[in-house]
């Protein structure tokens, strides 16, 4: 029998998870790799975690209301993974494949999961994705053209979320008339730097923003025009400088969404792709925007959206005919902070929510196996 190490959702989180309290490590149960009988499934072995903020959303009593669908109490924590298959009775899974998706946070999992699959579904909203619905997908083995961690990266849902909804949403309202300038909140997250650099692909002026000058400096590193220090330069003093602005991209919410709108020109586009700032943070202490009549007076537009909303056949060939490549040309370009240790997941988690100064690059990425 083989130790299967996992990490258990213990406690519903009021704010940010804490590691010990709410996400504990769980090293009680074993596995039989050789014989644990598969039901037309197949078994995989953890290799890589990408933990995302919007996983404090999943983090909650199911008959709370949410876009996305919770996670399971005493259940394996789940999230985007990469995963190697060891035995397969699945038509068309086999065993040695990679693949990347929805998973437990637990060394061996019998695919599909069902522990931490809420199936609570009568207490779920219209606005609610099955977040589970995002299955492992096979994904090639890159033979060193770029490291497996891309695929929490660019080619994971940091890359898809920023390609689509650059090239669905902003790249169709672009025109010759003069340069456009965008603003992107959280340059240096795992959206942000998609976005600048498909942005500069196209032209535009990029302003960015980030919470440390390691992270200003990537930003400027990818192609940002004009990058700062949110801490050090307030938003408003940025963007009078550098505004006004076409295009706003919004990955944090607040006072950075507040100070967007104000620098806004006429028709102006904001794309809501995240809310950093709220998450953790019951309603009430949240920022609240105190310039919304700008929305009618400028003719402003606000698009939110969620990546599957994006995914059709045609944007999913799309994404995977021009990043594989622009990655491996160097033409698109991704930094991963690797944590090695599966035990190190929940605070990679905090961190992914929180960041912090020393987190100068664009996605942290869990290193639980190497193969």
């Amino acid at each position: 029998m083989t130790s299967n190490t996992r990490i258990v959702l213990a406690k519903w989180p009021e704010t940010v998870p804490v590691p010990g309290e709410h996400l504990v490590l769980d090293n009680s149960r074993t596995i039989d790799i050789e014989n644990v009988p598969l039901n037309g499934g197949f078994l995989t072995k953890l290799l890589l975690i990408s933990p995302e903020p919007y996983m404090l959303s999943r983090m909650r009593d199911p008959a709370l209301r949410s876009f996305a669908s919770p996670m399971v109490l005493g259940a394996p924590v789940v999230g985007m993974c990469l995963v190697k298959v060891l035995r397969s009775e699945k038509e068309g899974v086999n065993a040695g494949d990679y693949m990347y998706g929805m998973t437990h946070w637990e060394l061996y999992t019998v695919q599909p999961y069902m522990e931490g699959r809420c199936m609570q579904r009568e207490l779920w909203t219209p606005e609610t994705f099955d977040l589970d619905s995002l299955v492992l997908q096979p994904v090639p083995d890159p033979k060193g053209a770029f490291p497996f961690s891309r695929y929490s990266s660019l080619m994971g849902i940091p890359g898809l979320a920023g390609y689509s909804s650059f090239m669905s949403l902003i790249a169709p309202r672009l025109n010759t008339d003069g340069q456009k300038t965008v603003f992107v909140s959280s340059g240096a997250g795992g959206v942000g730097t998609v976005i600048i650099q498909l942005a500069k692909k196209k032209g535009l002026k990029v302003i960015a923003s980030a919470g440390s000058d390691q992270k200003v400096a990537y930003c400027k590193k990818i192609g940002a025009d004009y990058a700062f220090n949110y801490e050090t330069e307030s938003y408003r003093e940025a963007l009078e400088k550098e505004g006004p602005i076409d295009f706003y991209y919004d990955n944090v919410g607040g006072i950075a969404l507040e100070e967007a709108i104000n620098a806004c020109k006429l028709n102006a586009y904001i794309v809501v792709c995240g809310h950093i700032t709220g998450y953790g943070k019951p309603v009430e202490e949240r920022h609240g925007i105190k310039n919304t009549h700008l929305l009618f007076e400028r003719r402003i537009t606000i698009q939110g959206f969620l990546v599957p909303d994006l995914l059709s056949p045609t944007m999913m060939q799309q994404f995977f005919q021009d990043v594989p490549g622009w990655t491996a040309q160097g033409l698109l370009q991704s930094e991963e902070k690797l944590i090695d240790g599966f035990e190190n997941a929940p605070q990679a988690l905090v961190e992914a929510v929180w960041g912090g100064s020393d987190y100068s690059v664009s996605k942290l990425v869990v290193v639980v196996a190497k193969d």
